[in-house]
């Protein structure tokens, strides 16, 4: 259980945001929920991904991958299909997928049950969700009504065909509500890490609009404190394919963090044909702590396929 005097009272959100919200009735009105996991000593990273539009149609997808994997991750979606509205997600249900959320930003259980994989996940929060709608800035309206994020303990195991993971880390996860769209964004970097369970970074710099947006937090220290300014450097290969990562973070109490990662386990994800999403995930540090980190970059598919060609300048 965190403590919720660890930030600023201005941050604080209704615990029924945990919960399923009501959609506006728009094509891009949609409801999702992401659970990430990073095992680089065993060159695996994992996320588990649902989601819900305006018109109660859900669907779900478990992408597993890295060097631990193999040369082809393993990707299991479940297609769109209705779902009652009375539903919640304390008791959400999509095939052999379902997340328990004890609606009160605290605990959460993710299972996942296939003939190739099988992933049972108890996460517990070790800050408060951080709000983007309750930073001074806001939530930025082409990403959602509102969006957390929140990092915590991940236990338990995972299975590939015949080879079971017992695994006690940290994890993260986000749930954003609203309209999401897409072509809005020329570029992101989204960014979150751990250092033990009291350690937890968390950035996201958009360019979109015409404009640089930053939102994020630290939590060292016993202290959650929103970013105000990030200075980033990353390498590439190929089609900007990121191999590492750093970051200097200061934030609105006035303290300064490091990070630095390098990649293990990558994945392309497509949320639509023309956009390309850089799942990389791996080891690093946090202030010189032991740390795992995972970088989410966004790119045009068209720029992504262009800088293939001609390499990276």
């Amino acid at each position: 259980m965190f403590d919720p005097r660890c930030q600023d009272a201005s941050l604080a959100l209704d615990p029924a945001h945990d919960g399923r919200h009501v959609l506006r009735d728009e094509a891009r009105a949609r409801e999702s929920v992401p659970y990430l996991l990073n095992l680089p000593e065993q060159g695996i990273a994992l996320f588990t991904y649902t989601w819900v539009n305006s018109a109660s149609e859900a669907g779900a997808v478990l992408a597993v991958f890295g060097p631990g994997v193999g040369p082809q991750p393993v990707v299991e979606p479940l297609a769109d299909r209705p779902v009652p509205r009375t539903m919640g997600f304390d008791e959400w249900q999509i095939g052999g997928f379902t997340m328990q959320q004890d609606l009160k930003f605290d605990r959460a259980r993710i299972r996942w049950e296939s003939d190739k994989v099988s992933l049972d996940l108890q996460f517990e929060a070790f800050h408060p969700p951080y709000s983007y709608g309750r930073d001074a800035r806001g939530c930025m309206p082409y990403v959602a009504d509102d969006r957390i994020e929140q990092s915590g303990t991940a236990k338990g195991r995972l299975r590939l065909g015949e080879r079971h993971i017992d695994f006690d880390t940290t994890g993260h996860r986000d749930h954003s509500w609203g309209m999401r769209d897409w072509a809005v964004f020329q570029h992101y970097k989204w960014v979150h890490a751990q250092a033990g369970s009291d350690v937890a970074v968390h950035l996201w710099e958009v360019q979109a609009l015409g404009r640089v947006e930053l939102r994020g937090y630290v939590y060292k220290q016993g202290r959650l404190s929103v970013v105000s300014d990030v200075k980033t450097e990353y390498e590439y290969e190929g089609p900007l394919n990121p191999t590492a990562f750093a970051a200097v973070i200061r934030d609105a109490d006035g303290r300064t963090t490091t990070l630095k990662a390098r990649v293990v386990s990558r994945f392309q994800l497509y949320p639509e044909p023309q956009t390309c999403l850089h799942e990389s995930a791996g080891t690093g540090e946090i202030d010189g702590r032991p740390a795992v980190a995972w970088l989410e970059l966004f790119f045009p598919e068209s720029y992504r396929q262009h800088i293939g060609k001609v390499g990276p300048y």
